[in-house]
């Protein structure tokens, strides 16, 4: 666990040092840039300022504009390169082979096809054509060696085997109300959950901002999230915390399943809603509330229940009792038995989204 933390300290000083060299490269470029437009127009003549006044505005504006450019291509090319290390990390040294052979391949090819664009004029078209070519070749070049990895295998077997198994099972990404909700830690110690167990930090954002609310009962739920989580990081079946974030997606929920498109993992949530969007858009999703409707012993009609009757239904004269697994039972003509025990027969089942319901009529003597 610690070997885990201090990755992840190194992963997010790495990230905050790309973003801060951007800016400084960029900031440095706009200042030369403020300097070359000032040469450019004699704006003491044209505004009235001295020249000394003139340079420092133009260096002060180049190096904000360079500076706030540089901030939001540090944060792309940080989520990029958060991307391509997800990416290598999961990928098998076979398929790198295969990739860097591609890119190789791609990139001799774009330099044999550029050859007569790099004789165009003027200069920077031949150099914006060439680049194109190199681009576009080094990123077909790895498309079609991922695609052929099977054929690969077949004619190298030997190091085909070092690929992983395609049937391994997939990282579980864990939302909010899971976490909450707790009972994935039984399942996980159960052997039910293979894979990894992971919660990406906007999940851990929203934790917190519950644990710091001013409502008690969302305080008390988050709090319940975090302890949870902390008390699994240390313990045998340990929950992997990561970094990763869309800002350009609204919604905790619209996040998990796109991430979980772009890694292939799978989702556990007990949100319905949730579900069937992430199943609509062909993401695999273990809902612990359809496992424990599932899990749920059938009752049929005519069978004797034994219930505690513990308040009044929404009918005339019913009652209504739970079952040891939280069903709930129906009891017609059940009021005048409020509080006390009851033999029941059952009369039918009806199975909603939200689970079983039982109906029930008291037994007759």
């Amino acid at each position: 666990m610690r070997a885990r933390a201090a990755c992840g300290r190194d992963r997010e000083a790495s990230h905050i040092m790309i973003v801060q060299l951007n800016r400084f490269v960029f900031a440095t470029l706009g200042a030369l840039a403020g300097l070359a437009v000032k040469d450019a127009i004699d704006w003491t003549s044209q505004i009235g300022f001295p020249e000394t006044l003139v340079i420092i505005l133009f260096v002060i504006l180049g190096c904000a504009i360079g500076f706030i450019f540089g901030g939001i291509l540090g944060r792309e090319l940080t989520r990029a390169y958060a991307y391509v290390e997800e990416y290598i990390i999961r990928a098998s040294a076979a398929d790198l082979v295969l990739a860097v052979g591609g890119l190789l391949l791609g990139l001799v090819v774009a330099l044999i096809i550029s050859t007569p664009i790099r004789g165009l004029q003027p200069d920077w078209i031949a150099v914006a054509g060439t680049v194109t070519m190199f681009v576009v070749f080094a990123y077909y070049g790895v498309r079609l060696a991922m695609i052929k990895r099977r054929d690969f295998a077949r004619v190298f077997p030997r190091l085909a085997e070092s690929r992983h198994d395609d049937h391994a099972p997939s990282a579980k990404l864990l939302d909010t109300s899971v976490v909450i909700d707790g009972r994935f830690a039984e399942l996980a110690k159960a052997g039910f959950m293979e894979g990894e167990v992971r919660v990406p930090g906007f999940v851990l954002a929203e934790l917190q901002t519950l644990s710091d609310s001013a409502d008690d009962t969302k305080r008390a739920r988050g709090r319940r999230g975090l302890d949870l989580l902390t008390t699994l990081r240390s313990g045998p079946h340990p929950v992997e915390m990561f970094e990763a974030d869309y800002p350009e997606i609204q919604g905790v929920d619209a996040k998990l399943v796109r991430l979980a498109r772009d890694t292939g993992a799978d989702l556990i949530t007990i949100d319905h809603n949730l579900s069937q969007v992430a199943r609509v858009q062909g993401v695999t999703v273990l809902n612990i509330n359809e496992l424990a409707a599932a899990l749920r012993p059938a009752h049929l009609p005519g069978e004797q229940l034994r219930v505690f009757v513990v308040r009044e239904g929404k009918e005339a004269d019913q009652g209504v009792a739970y079952l040891e697994d939280g069903t709930m039972v129906v009891v017609q003509n059940g009021r005048d038995h409020i509080g006390g025990d009851i033999d029941t027969v059952v009369t039918s089942v009806l199975q909603t989204s939200a689970g079983r319901m039982v109906f029930a009529r008291p037994k007759e003597a």
